[in-house]
């Protein structure tokens, strides 16, 4: 029998606040161990009351992993302990068949005799892993000629799989769990605020990034290479003058994880469950964490791309500025965050999981795509913003000196023709030529003046102050 295997990557609206564990271990630590009594009745409300006719009711099950503060102290009890246990994702959810009615219409018809295993972790940056075990019988001695067309249907089977499981179980199970979660944390310590409905990222969720197919089969079972061949026929390896298929059945290589079509040659018969002890476990393991790291990073390069589009089309009012500047912020340190934790993580792999994982991110070219065009994305839009929020502090000054200068010049004409008055009018009042000490001639000589001089002296110098203007602007642009 062969196995089918399926990891999606999954857009979902989690994201936990940046430190909330190292800056309160003991109550972040608290606060999921608090939260798992209500998470169990939630899920027993929701689960199908259809029981299945071929055995007992089983219901869905979402266990919080965050439940104990974890401390840097004292780490390698035992001499054996060759890796430190290092949890990175905040829950594990396990689900049947009969738990998504409707999701697995025809799938216990070939190419699939039937879903046996359902799971799904939740991690910090927005991302959740779906994976799917089914039983699959392509038949290949039965009809050779017909295998490439069967292995092709079951790719397309289990990517559209993939898509429908991973939307139902984010609207049915996730999401509900999420929305329990974020009522208990009213303060905002662990949990980052909703996604607003309006916002265009929501269309996102519950969509996956692309759906991994993984056959776990007997290299020994006949029809096994011709499976083999036809399933990573797609696959080279840099460097290699073999195949990779000749060097999967010569025994060279024991799995392949490269890209999209995985392959494990299960030659002890432990199938696909990937459980602890068992041969491809650490490999598994390895295939998640670089999941993970290329998944949120992906999102996040992505997003970059979009603020970076909408500095060049808006931006116009302080406030779009405002936006794309908190949105900046807040996707740089999530990008820090993501590559700091891969760093970090690496310490405490075992060296199997971590050999495996720096192997399948430096074939995707983690670094090449993803690391490296983030960092000069963030750079870009910070400089960007930085341009855009310069140029309007300059409009906004000319502006102001417009004005000023507006002002300045109604004041030459004002205080002209305040001086005028005034000193005609001490010429006329006895009365006001009494405080008059007579120590000046000014007043009284601009008072003689005629009232078009004054007008032609008072434009004369506002134009030179015009003047002056166009020329310290002109020099300062």
């Amino acid at each position: 029998m062969i196995q089918l295997r399926i990891l999606a990557p999954v857009v979902v609206d989690y994201y936990a606040v940046p430190g909330a564990s190292l800056r309160d271990p003991q109550g972040y630590a608290r606060f999921w161990a608090d939260q798992q009594p209500a998470v169990d009745e939630l899920l027993a409300e929701r689960a199908p009351d259809d029981v299945p006719p071929d055995g007992p009711r089983r219901s869905p099950t979402v266990v919080l992993e965050h439940t104990r503060p974890t401390s840097s102290l004292n780490l390698y009890r035992v001499i054996s302990d060759h890796a430190v246990e290092r949890t990175m994702h905040v829950l594990t959810g396990t689900l049947y068949p009969e738990h998504l009615p409707g999701e697995f219409v025809g799938v216990t018809t070939a190419p699939h005799a039937g879903v046996t295993e359902i799971s799904f972790r939740l991690y910090d940056h927005g991302l959740m892993l779906l994976e799917m075990l089914a039983d699959v019988d392509p038949r290949p001695t039965e009809d050779p000629a017909g295998l490439a067309g069967r292995l092709d249907q079951l790719q397309a089977a289990a990517v559209a799989m993939g898509e429908r499981v991973a939307r139902e179980t984010v609207t049915r199970y996730l999401d509900p769990v999420l929305r329990l979660l974020r009522r208990a944390d009213r303060d905002g310590r662990i949990l980052v605020a909703a996604t607003p409905e309006e916002d265009p990222l929501t269309a996102e969720f519950g969509e996956p990034l692309w759906v991994t197919r993984s056959l776990v089969l007997d290299p020994a079972q006949p029809g096994a290479d011709a499976v083999t061949r036809h399933w990573v026929k797609d696959v080279v390896l840099a460097g290699d003058v073999r195949s990779p298929a000749d060097r999967l059945l010569a025994g060279d290589l024991e799995h392949l994880v490269r890209w999209l079509n995985y392959i494990f040659m299960d030659r002890t018969g432990a199938g696909g469950r990937m459980l602890p002890g068992d041969p491809f476990r650490d490999q598994w393991d390895a295939l998640r964490y670089a999941q993970v790291f290329y998944g949120t990073l992906d999102r996040i390069d992505t997003r970059l791309s979009k603020i970076l589009a909408d500095s060049a089309a808006v931006a116009a009012s302080r406030w779009e500025l405002d936006q794309l500047r908190g949105q900046l912020l807040s996707l740089s340190q999530r990008a820090e965050l993501i590559i700091m934790e891969r760093q970090d993580l690496s310490k405490y792999l075992k060296r199997a999981v971590r050999v495996e994982m720096d192997a399948i991110l430096e074939f995707w070219d983690y670094d090449g795509l993803l690391a490296q065009p983030v960092r000069f994305k963030i750079e870009i839009c910070d400089r960007r913003l930085a341009e855009l929020a310069a140029r309007r502090t300059a409009r906004s000054g000319m502006f102001t000196d417009l004005i000023l200068l507006g002002i300045g010049v109604t004041s030459i004409l004002a205080t002209a023709l305040a001086v005028t008055e005034f000193g005609r009018s001490m010429a006329n009042d006895p009365d006001m030529a009494a405080y008059d000490l007579g120590r000046s001639s000014m007043v009284e000589w601009v008072a003689a003046q005629p009232a078009d001089a004054i007008l032609i002296a008072s434009g004369v110098v506002s134009l030179l102050l015009v003047i002056m203007y166009l020329f310290f602007r002109r020099d300062r642009a």
